[in-house]
């Protein structure tokens, strides 16, 4: 992994992505909007650390990150340099860039986070079309996603 970005989050922050990632959490199963999370962890844990992994990525690039709460499915996350993002978060420090199989023409490029304690670690990303290839689909144990390692991921310094 060349050149990660790693980003920390204060208390305070983190107590902002807590209240907010579980108010979203219960406001889209209240829409039954489908939990999309791949894995067993819950969904409120999945949805407050990908929340710390989205604000941590505005923070580092001084974007203002999307705190809204109206029930979505399938938006990006923000924009970065004109591309339209989705940040993947995971607390594994070999994971890989997971997607699911359902298409989302509202994001041009993903984005690894991975969350520990109060640090978030940015190792790469990809472009949708590079993600979701046929040749990236893979099954960890929870049906069939795209996936690719750390190694394959571009960094950003190539953006």
């Amino acid at each position: 992994m060349s050149n990660p970005i790693t980003v920390t989050l204060n208390p305070d922050e983190i107590t902002v992505c807590q209240l907010i990632g579980r108010m979203r959490s219960l406001i889209a199963r209240s829409a039954n909007v489908k939990d999309a999370k791949i894995g067993e962890q819950d969904g409120n844990e999945a949805d407050v650390l990908g929340l710390m992994a989205e604000y941590a990525f505005a923070k580092h690039f001084n974007l203002f990150p999307d705190l809204g709460l109206t029930p979505r499915s399938g938006s990006a996350d923000g924009v970065y340099k004109g591309w339209r993002y989705d940040i993947k978060s995971t607390t594994y420090e070999n994971g890989r860039l997971l997607c699911t199989t359902k298409e989302n023409l509202d994001v041009d490029m993903y984005i690894l986070g991975i969350t520990k304690d109060n640090t978030v670690t940015f190792p790469g990303w990809a472009l949708s079309k590079e993600l979701r290839n046929e040749k990236n689909k893979i099954d960890l144990g929870h049906g069939t996603h795209y996936g690719l390692n750390q190694a394959d991921l571009r960094t950003f310094t190539t953006t």
